[in-house]
C-alpha cells in the first residue's frame, strides 16, 4: 500500500504574525459605552541601557569644576524611575481585544514586620538619631542620656561577655547560647524585646485573567488560534539575537535575523488596559507594562475532547498571569478617574 499524502489546507503558516487586530468575539462591535480588555505587545527596553531614557539624568559641571549627574529638566524622582516605560517600541505582534472576563480585581500591599530591639540597641539608635537630626544642645543632652543608660546596664554587658565565652569555648560543639539563655538561666529574667512595627518594603503587583473561547465558525476558530499563538510568542524568549553593547555587536535584537547562539532575546512586555469605549475604564485599575509570566491553554475545558470537522476545538480556555515591571507608589494613585 502506497504512503498516503495528507494535504492540510487553510490557516496561517510560518513566522509572520497577522497585521490586523485580533478580537474575540470576532464580530464584536465596541461602542463608546462598551467595556472590554485590550492587550498590546512591546519590545523589552533595558532600563539602564545607554540609549534608554531610564536614567533621566544629565551631566553638569559644578562650581568646583567637577562633573556630576543631576535630574534632567522637568524630571522628578518618580519620572526618572518610570522613564524606561516611555516610547515603547512595538513588537510586531498584533494587538488583541477580548471580552471582560470574570474575577477582575487588584491587590495592593506592603511588607511590615515586628523588629525586636534590646534597650541597649534602642539607646544606640536614639543616640544616632540625635546626631543625625542635629538638634543642638537638646539633641546633645538626649544623646548623653542615651549613652549613660547604655553604660549603666552592666548586667547586660556582662551577660553578653558570657555568651561570647560559652559559644567560643573549646568543646562547645557549636552550641548557640543567646543573651536570654544566660539571663534566664542565671538571673531569672530576659531582655525586654521592645518590639516595634517596621516597614521593610513592597512587591511588584501581579494578577491573572482567564478566558473561555468557543468558535461560532471557521474564521473565529482561526482567530482564537492566532490569539493563543500571539500570547505564546510574546511570553517566550527568542534565540539568535545579539545585544547592542558599545558597538561590539550589530545592535540588531531581532531573533529571526540573527544567528548568534550565545544570547537569547528577553520576552516582550504587554500592556493590559481595561477599557470603557475608547478610554481607560474610570473605575478599574490601570497597570504599567507587564511581563507575561504564564500562559496556560486547556483544549478540554468541559472535561471531554471535542472538535469540529476541521479539527478546531469546540471550546478552549486560556489562563494568563502577569507581573508589573515597575513598582507603584502612593503619589501615582489619583482621585476621580482611571488610576493605578
Amino acid at each position: 500500500m502506497a504512503d498516503e499524502t495528507i494535504v492540510i489546507k487553510g490557516g496561517r503558516r510560518g513566522n509572520n504574525a497577522p497585521t490586523e487586530r485580533l478580537s474575540y468575539p470576532r464580530e464584536e462591535v465596541f461602542y463608546n459605552n462598551t467595556d472590554y480588555v485590550m492587550f498590546e505587545f512591546w519590545r523589552y527596553k533595558p532600563p539602564f541601557a545607554a540609549n534608554s531614557k531610564g536614567g533621566g539624568l544629565t551631566t553638569v559641571t559644578g562650581k568646583d569644576g567637577k562633573k556630576k549627574s543631576k535630574a534632567a529638566a522637568g524630571q522628578t524622582a518618580l519620572s526618572i524611575y518610570n522613564n524606561s516605560n516611555l516610547d515603547l517600541e512595538t513588537s510586531g505582534l498584533p494587538s488583541i481585544v477580548m471580552y471582560m472576563p470574570e474575577d477582575i480585581g487588584a491587590e495592593y500591599g506592603a511588607t511590615w514586620g515586628g523588629k525586636g530591639l534590646t534597650n541597649n540597641q534602642a539607646d544606640i539608635l536614639k543616640l544616632s538619631g540625635s546626631a543625625f537630626n542635629g538638634s543642638g544642645l537638646s539633641g546633645f543632652g538626649q544623646a548623653a542620656q542615651a549613652l549613660g543608660n547604655f553604660m549603666q546596664r552592666s548586667s547586660a554587658l556582662v551577660a553578653d561577655g558570657i555568651v561570647q565565652a560559652v559559644n567560643g569555648a573549646p568543646g562547645s560543639g557549636g552550641s548557640n547560647v543567646g543573651m536570654n539563655d544566660v539571663l534566664g538561666g542565671v538571673g531569672g529574667v530576659i531582655l525586654n524585646p521592645n518590639t516595634e512595627l517596621m516597614f521593610s518594603g513592597f512587591d511588584l503587583r501581579g494578577f491573572g485573567l482567564s478566558f473561555k473561547m468557543a468558535p461560532r465558525n471557521k474564521k473565529e476558530a482561526e482567530v482564537i488560534r492566532d490569539i493563543i499563538t500571539t500570547f505564546k510568542r510574546a511570553s517566550l524568549p527568542g534565540l539568535g539575537a545579539a545585544p547592542a553593547l558599545g558597538g561590539l555587536f550589530d545592535g540588531d535584537t531581532t531573533a529571526e535575523e540573527n544567528e548568534n547562539r550565545n544570547f537569547i532575546d528577553i520576552p516582550n512586555l504587554c500592556t493590559v488596559r481595561f477599557m470603557h469605549g475608547p478610554k481607560d475604564h474610570p473605575y478599574l485599575t490601570k497597570y504599567k507594562p507587564l511581563a507575561i509570566t504564564s500562559v496556560k491553554v486547556n483544549y478540554t475545558p468541559d472535561g471531554q475532547f471535542a472538535t469540529y470537522d476541521d479539527g478546531s476545538p469546540v471550546a478552549t480556555t486560556m489562563q494568563l498571569a502577569f507581573t508589573e515591571n515597575k513598582l507603584v507608589f502612593s503619589n501615582e494613585i489619583t482621585y476621580g478617574g482611571a488610576s493605578y
